[in-house]
């Protein structure tokens, strides 16, 4: 009885998690004015790492940069752009904050990399402040 009250007062909460925010909702509903392809906003309806192709599409239909920075740093993508990527975007008209807001999301920009495409990498985790103190990265 104690596991099935505890399911009933956590389903709600699970479900408002994945729920979208009001202001991704106004940020869905106005690319899906912009008149981009269903197949992107497909793509965005689930969560789905966005191409450097789906982004100059996106800027072709005048879709506001802060909503393309929005999307991509509430999603997590991780874009590893070569200078034929950055080339194309400029090429396009990709504004230099939305291009300069992909390049940063590298973690790594000097290192090989791992393929073509966008990256998904999970959620940064903390390192330390358990007993005794800590922090992000300090060496103890």
């Amino acid at each position: 009885m104690l596991k099935r009250c505890l399911l009933l007062l956590s389903l709600p909460l699970f479900l408002a998690a994945c729920a979208p925010t009001a202001q991704q909702q106004a940020d869905y509903s106005a690319v899906e004015r912009a008149g981009v392809s269903p197949a992107i906003y497909d793509k965005m309806i689930h969560g789905d790492p966005l191409s450097v192709s789906d982004i100059v599409e996106l800027n072709h239909a005048r879709v506001n940069d802060g909503i393309v920075i929005r999307y991509i740093r509430d999603h997590g993508t991780v874009y590893v752009l070569s200078h034929d990527d950055i080339d194309y975007l400029q090429h396009n008209g990709v504004s230099p904050s939305v291009i300069d807001f992909m390049v940063q999301t590298n973690p790594n920009p000097y290192g090989p990399p791992p393929g073509p495409g966008p990256v998904i990498y999970p959620p940064p985790i903390a390192i330390g402040g358990g007993v005794g103190g800590g922090g992000w990265g300090r060496w103890h």
